[in-house]
C-alpha cells in the first residue's frame, strides 16, 4: 500500500510525533509511505525509507500550492490513500482526493470546528480518526459524522530501557510558550511553598520555545531565592529515551503522559486548560479514554497545583507501588504496534 501523510509543521508536537511515530511503523510493515511537511527536527528520527517531501514554508499556507503539490504526489508516486493531519493539510488532501479519486483519511488532534471546519471537508473525507472520545462525541457536528469516525490514541514505541526513576524530581515536557509559561510559573510557586517540607524537591523543564530566555531568568532567580539549584531548565530533548534518569512525578497530558507512565513514572494531567487527579488504577481507563485530560476540570492555578504536589509527596510510596501496573496497561493500550495495525485496517476498509 502506498500512503500519503501530510501534515503543517514537523517540530517537535503531540500530532507531529505521532505523524512520525506511525510514519516509522507503516513502513515496518512493509508499506510504502510518503511524508510531504515543512522541514523540522522530526526529521532527524524519521526512518531513512520513508519518502520526505519538503514543503517550502512560505507554501505551506497557501492551500492552492499543498492541493497542487498533494495531486503531483498522487499521481508521480500513484498513491493508494492519503491521510492528512491539522487543518490546512486535511483540507488539501480532500479537494487533491476529489480529483484524483483517492480516498482521504483524517485525523483529529485538536478540536472538529478547527480540524475539520468546512463543511465540504466533513463530506469530502471518507474516516475520521480520534485521538480521544470525548472529542467526537462533544462535537456538535457528532450526528453527521460518527457513522464514518473511528477512536485511536495515540501511539507509542515501548521504551527500549526503562530509566531510573529520581525521587522527589518533578517533571513538565512542553513548548515554552506564553501559555505554557503560566503553568510553569505556578509550579515554581508551588516548589517556593514546598520547600520546607521537602528541601530535596526539583523541578525540571523540558523543551524550547519564545519564552526560554524568560525562563531562564525565572529559574535563576528562584534558585537564588531558595539558594539552591531547584529548577533545571533542561531545554529541548528529541525523544523520552536520550534521559538516562527520569522524574518521580511527571506534569501533562495526551502524549507526555503517556510516554511518562509507559516509563515508570506518576502522572498528573495537566495543560494550560485543565487540570486533573493523579493517575491511578480506578481512572486510568477514563483518562485513557480521553488522552489523558481531565475534560471536566478547571484550568490550573497556584493553588490547585501546591495541593495537588503536596497531596502526592505525603503519600507517594503509596502511589509509586501501581506504577508498574500502570505501565503495564500504556505498554499493551498504547504501543505503536497495535496503533499502526488499527490505522492500516482503515485504510483497507476503503480500498477492498
Amino acid at each position: 500500500m502506498r500512503i500519503l501523510h501530510l501534515i503543517s509543521r514537523f517540530d517537535f508536537g503531540g500530532a507531529e510525533n505521532h505523524v512520525r511515530e506511525l510514519c516509522n511503523e507503516q513502513i515496518a510493515l512493509n508499506h510504502e509511505v510518503i511524508l510531504a511537511t515543512r522541514n523540522g527536527r522530526q526529521i532527524e528520527l524519521l526512518d531513512k525509507r520513508v519518502k520526505f517531501i519538503r514543503i517550502h514554508a512560505l507554501l505551506s499556507n497557501l492551500i492552492l500550492s499543498q492541493v497542487i503539490l498533494a495531486i503531483y504526489i498522487i499521481l508521480r508516486y500513484r498513491v493508494n490513500i492519503i491521510h492528512g493531519h491539522q487543518r490546512l493539510p486535511i483540507f488539501a488532501a480532500c479537494i487533491a482526493g476529489l480529483l484524483t479519486g483517492v480516498p482521504v483519511i483524517a485525523t483529529v488532534h485538536g478540536r472538529v470546528r478547527h480540524d475539520l471546519r468546512s463543511v465540504l471537508v466533513r463530506k469530502l473525507v471518507k474516516r475520521i480518526i480520534f485521538v480521544s472520545s470525548r472529542v467526537l462525541t462533544v462535537s456538535r457536528h457528532y450526528r453527521s459524522i460518527k457513522h464514518k469516525s473511528a477512536v485511536i490514541p495515540n501511539g507509542i514505541p515501548l521504551p527500549v530501557k526503562l530509566p531510573d526513576i529520581k525521587p522527589f524530581t518533578i517533571g513538565y515536557f512542553s513548548r515554552i510558550d506564553s501559555r505554557h509559561f503560566e503553568v510553569i510559573m505556578h509550579l515554581v510557586s508551588a516548589i517556593e511553598l514546598l520547600n520546607v517540607k521537602y528541601p530535596n524537591l526539583t523541578l525540571e523543564l523540558y523543551g524550547d520555545g519564545d519564552e526560554m530566555a524568560k525562563l531562564i531568568l525565572l529559574a535563576d532567580e528562584e534558585n537564588r531565592k531558595l539558594k539552591r539549584k531547584a529548577i533545571h531548565c533542561k531545554g529541548f530533548i528529541e525523544t523520552m529515551d536520550s534521559l538516562n534518569s527520569f522524574p518521580e512525578l511527571v506534569l501533562g497530558v495526551g502524549r507526555v503522559a503517556i510516554e511518562a507512565l509507559a516509563r515508570g513514572a506518576s502522572v498528573i494531567p495537566v495543560n494550560y486548560k485543565r487540570m486533573g487527579e493523579i493517575v491511578n488504577e480506578n481512572n486510568y481507563e477514563w483518562y485513557a479514554k480521553n488522552n489523558f485530560v481531565n475534560i471536566n476540570g478547571q484550568p490550573p492555578s497556584q493553588e490547585a497545583i501546591y495541593t495537588h504536589l503536596n497531596g502526592y509527596f505525603e503519600k507517594n510510596n503509596e502511589y509509586r507501588k501501581t506504577t508498574q501496573l500502570l505501565s503495564q496497561k500504556i505498554n499493551s493500550d498504547f504501543c505503536i504496534n497495535k496503533i499502526a495495525a488499527e490505522t492500516i485496517n482503515i485504510y483497507k476498509s476503503l480500498l477492498y
